[in-house]
């Protein structure tokens, strides 16, 4: 079966320049990213902010150039795309983080969920409010009065419907999700991931769903990738990776869940909390800085090698 997306050796480096303008400091947002995702297949892409997360689904989406690596949608290569761009982004959207920003205020709900309809020239006007309308349906948003509404009478929860509904106005064959219910009550939650995976089966959507919380993603995932500093140190089956883990980084992600139990206020924390400085931060192992089981061959960069089947990991230690 062929894979929606598929990333190799993806990079992306920024550098800080100082007044002079001379380069001061890089920072590997994406270093040699290489992941894919199938058809129908939720593709969870996890670790703590500023691990890169976000700035991958740029890449992919083109909003950002890559400085190097490929990147194929659908079976096309679309690293150098130019021209193509807008058919691309039909078949690929996403639905951001914050669903009080990233919907226009000024606008009714229907004229947001049209928009894209009327960026790629889909119908005409009727059609398009045919077609917003059935989206709206598929959100749970079917109501002719919230159609006519303004954002900001809405909740965040319905905000969020309101974002998807306008992802998958335009049927698009991969979505996007970046962390699309962190910003939400904890009761509401559980209803746009059920939205999520109801989507899914319905319309055979294939989903990159961009988290930190291991919880959610255990929920809603079929395999996952643990980014930190720019780089995956484990990757395969969400189940396997998170009952199992075999990176310090993913237990550390892992052990930061909450639980309701007293006693973890007084727990040791095996993970250091310092960051590395600058300096140090690309030099051999990005985690040993703060890794218990930190070695002298960890001075050096460990590359990702197969553990099973279909699991991956990134450490010269791989705890059990």
């Amino acid at each position: 079966m062929q894979d929606i997306l598929s990333v190799k050796n993806l990079k992306k480096y920024f550098v800080k320049k100082g007044f002079t303008g001379a380069s001061k400091e890089i920072t590997r947002v994406a270093d040699d990213i290489s992941f894919s995702i199938k058809n129908a297949e939720t593709f969870v892409l996890a670790g703590e902010s500023g691990s890169g997360k976000t700035t991958i689904a740029r890449l992919i989406l083109r909003a950002l150039e890559p400085d190097s690596g490929t990147i194929s949608f659908d079976g096309q290569d679309i690293t150098n795309q130019k021209d193509d761009l807008k058919k691309i982004r039909l078949g690929c959207q996403m639905v951001h983080q914050d669903p009080y920003a990233s919907i226009n205020p000024r606008m009714t709900i229907l004229d947001i969920v049209k928009e894209p309809l009327e960026i790629h020239n889909i119908g005409n006007k009727e059609e398009r409010s045919r077609l917003a309308m059935v989206a709206l349906g598929q959100v749970k948003l079917e109501s002719d009065d919230i159609a006519s509404k303004y954002p900001h009478m809405l909740s965040g929860g319905q905000r969020q419907r309101v974002a998807i509904a306008r992802a998958i106005v335009t049927n698009p064959k991969l979505v996007i999700a970046d962390e699309p219910v962190s910003m939400l009550d904890v009761s509401v939650r559980i209803g746009i991931l059920e939205l999520i995976k109801e989507l899914q089966e319905k319309h055979g959507i294939s989903f990159l769903y961009i988290t930190h919380d291991l919880s959610t993603a255990r929920y809603i995932g079929h395999r996952i990738a643990i980014l930190y500093l720019g780089k995956i140190v484990e990757t395969g089956p969400i189940n396997e990776v998170l009952s199992s883990p075999r990176h310090p980084y993913t237990q550390a992600l892992i052990d930061s869940i909450s639980e309701p139990d007293p006693d973890n206020l007084h727990r040791d924390k095996k993970i250091r909390i310092n960051e590395p400085s600058n300096a140090d931060a690309y030099q051999g192992c990005r985690f040993r800085p703060r890794c218990p089981y930190a070695i002298e061959k960890c001075k050096q960069e460990p590359e990702l090698e197969k553990v099973s089947e279909q699991r991956q990991v990134a450490c010269f230690v791989k705890i059990d």
